[in-house]
């Protein structure tokens, strides 16, 4: 049986968008280990359907404060410790 330390933690992440040309507020949620996994998916499933959008938000889901919480400064973060 795997230690608790070594399975990955998923995250639900609501990611807010809208079209091009649209002020129109969308979302769409993704089950992803970290916030830029997320938006990988997000993009995936953008090409896929071939939609020409503008991310506005990404929030992480809190279940133990039951709420949703802005995400964007943890990819900031992310993305400052890989450069």
């Amino acid at each position: 049986m795997p230690r608790r330390d070594d399975i990955e933690e998923f995250f639900e992440f609501r990611i807010q968008f809208h079209h091009k040309d649209s002020e129109f507020i969308n979302d769409r949620h993704f089950t992803a280990i970290n916030a830029q996994s997320a938006i990988e998916m997000f993009e995936f499933a953008c090409r896929k359907e071939e939609l020409d959008v503008k991310i506005a938000l990404i929030e992480k889901w809190n279940r133990w404060a039951n709420r949703w919480e802005n995400a964007e400064l943890a990819v900031q973060e992310e993305a400052d410790l890989v450069l």
